[in-house]
């Protein structure tokens, strides 16, 4: 699959298709079994994702948070008046833009991601929300062999001297377990500990710490971003 395929099959799992382009992917899915197949997953997929999310208090500074990121005013939509069970095609109307893109960038990198990896599957998936106002920060797949692809949505600001660490929480007995350290937001794997398998409603986080990671071995630094894991369809 090209990437311009994977960012089409995100927009048509979301509805932003319409008329001759609609037609036209729609035409390529059914000439392209593999297509048709990686639009299945991506659904699959992001229901998962949607599956994690917890319902939150809409904050004061939400809307001028959006108008603020936005270039254009934002358009005022009642996004529960169509909600269906599940996650399917909706109309353009019905999403806000900054949610639209971010869940395109969620679901265009699973695509690269399993087409750069032998299309292996994590056994868990993670998005981690961000603690000032509850916005996708980040998302960890974890996979059977105790590592972890971590894929960043927003560029975190690493202050000269510090890392940003990533934690797992597999037992409340032992503690967060780190998975690792990086200074460079991008889409990285880490290699973690020897771990027992990945659980529903693992925690997972990332915090600032002083370099070259935690002195105690424990998160010691703010927490950035965190959220808790879910199995994917298959």
């Amino acid at each position: 699959m090209t990437s311009e395929q994977m960012e089409l099959a995100g927009q048509y799992v979301l509805g932003l298709l319409d008329g001759s382009e609609l037609a036209a992917f729609e035409r390529a899915m059914a000439d392209d079994a593999e297509l048709a197949k990686a639009v299945d997953r991506l659904q699959a997929h992001l229901q998962a994702l949607d599956d994690t999310a917890t319902p939150q208090a809409v904050s004061p500074g939400l809307w001028a948070g959006i108008e603020q990121r936005l270039d254009a005013p934002p358009a005022y939509v009642n996004i529960r008046q169509q909600r269906k069970p599940g996650l399917s095609r909706v109309g353009r109307g019905n999403w806000m833009a900054m949610a639209a893109s971010v869940v395109v960038a969620l679901g265009v990198g699973y695509l690269a991601g399993s087409f750069g990896t032998g299309q292996r599957q994590p056994v868990m998936i993670a998005v981690l929300l961000n603690q000032s106002d509850a916005m996708p920060g980040a998302i960890v797949e974890a996979f059977a062999d105790d590592s972890v692809r971590l894929l960043p949505l927003e560029q975190f600001s690493v202050p000269e001297g510090q890392v940003l660490q990533v934690w797992t929480l597999p037992d409340p007995a032992t503690g967060p377990v780190s998975l690792g350290t990086f200074t460079d937001p991008r889409a990285i794997r880490l290699a973690g500990p020897d771990l027992p398998a990945p659980q529903s409603g693992q925690l997972y986080e990332i915090t600032l710490e002083p370099a070259p990671g935690s002195p105690t071995g424990k998160p010691t630094g703010p927490i950035l971003v965190k959220g808790f894991a879910k199995a994917p369809l298959s």
